[in-house]
């Protein structure tokens, strides 16, 4: 991704449509498991993972703020159309050598253009709670901050009160992963 801000507090990130970057999965020497879900928690019990080369699908604005058990996501279709916001449920972030880590904890908020919303991949996040992998508070954690954001769109308070607008520099190249991102991965 690309920093368009750091203050600090409060980071902002480009992922622009078409950039390629890793994605974790079980290794192919193991049985398949039936939903990526399974297969996820697997590989964390496990600490055994691969990583999988992908293709980001839309323009993404990623915000991040210190302390914060989510990232914000607004995003634009390859027409330059709002797709919506994304509410990422994840550990609050910290700063490594080479960028952020924070953890996804699998459970999401999808809100529309008009402020509705909905759970996405609850059962993801219900495989992970069942297994130990996220405690009760956490999973509590994860769920009151997905509530605390949706509840702001629902009552169209900002961001969700307008179309956001982010107009990328079109001289801007795809991102790339830096030298030595994999060693940030174990």
């Amino acid at each position: 991704m690309t920093v368009l801000e750091d203050a600090g507090d409060a980071v902002q990130l480009w992922f622009p449509l078409g950039t390629r970057w890793q994605r974790p999965t079980s290794p192919p020497t193991r049985p398949r498991a039936a939903s990526r879900g399974e297969r996820l928690a697997g590989a964390l019990e496990l600490g055994d993972w691969i990583f999988e080369e992908a293709e980001w699908d839309a323009s993404t604005l990623w915000t991040m703020r210190a302390g914060d058990w989510h990232a914000l996501w607004a995003s634009w279709r390859a027409d330059g159309s709002h797709w919506g916001w994304y509410v990422n449920l994840q550990r609050p972030y910290t700063r490594t050598t080479i960028g952020f880590e924070t953890m996804d904890l699998a459970l999401d908020v999808v809100i529309e253009v008009d402020g509705t919303w909905r759970w996405k991949d609850e059962d993801e996040f219900d495989v992970f709670v069942g297994r130990g992998l996220f405690d009760r508070e956490t999973a509590e954690r994860a769920r009151e901050a997905g509530l605390r954001v949706a509840h702001r769109a629902t009552r169209r308070e900002p961001p969700f009160d307008e179309t956001p607008r982010w107009p990328a520099d079109p001289t801007w190249s795809l991102p790339e992963l830096p030298s030595g991102w994999e060693q940030a991965c174990r």
